[in-house]
């Protein structure tokens, strides 16, 4: 399984994230109560984390989980060191900092071309017990599709 999301996350990278092309980015499968999360430990480590549940989603679903952790990635190189370790301070320790990432991701998702992708995610994501916690981080999926729509991009 990770061999076929590495090589879904090398398309999505030459397809859309020219800024993570000559980047090295680690992936990891394990046990893991959310779908994903995404770390830069810098200069060089980047870290996609995935769960063992994605197994059972779709394809579109997939795609639109690795376009949002690749976007986080493409935000952190954006920021660079000093003003990642600050954000990571931040984001650790403020509810408002992690919805302010979460909302800016997603919508980076939806501005490269992926808000179906996100909004099948989203109604995945919405409906599991497990991320009962963390919905609020998130656009809805009325704002997934309004925005998309905005942009032409649904």
């Amino acid at each position: 399984m990770k061999k076929k999301y590495k090589e879904t996350i090398q398309i999505l990278i030459s397809k859309s994230f020219p800024l993570l092309k000559d980047k090295k980015i680690c992936v990891l499968v394990t046990y893991f109560r959310f779908f994903a999360c995404s770390l830069w430990i810098p200069p060089y480590l980047r870290i996609i984390v995935l769960s063992k549940r994605i197994v059972n989603l779709e394809n579109s679903a997939v795609a639109g989980l690795l376009a949002h952790e690749l976007c986080h990635q493409e935000r952190y190189s954006e920021m660079g060191v000093v003003k990642y370790f600050g954000f990571a301070v931040r984001y650790l320790t403020s509810r408002n900092a992690r919805i302010a990432e979460e909302n800016a991701t997603d919508r980076l998702t939806i501005e490269k071309g992926y808000g179906r992708e996100l909004y099948i995610l989203s109604e995945i994501a919405y409906n599991d017990r497990k991320h009962k916690g963390i919905k609020e981080y998130y656009l809805s999926l009325d704002e997934i599709k309004s925005y998309s729509e905005s942009l032409g991009k649904w």
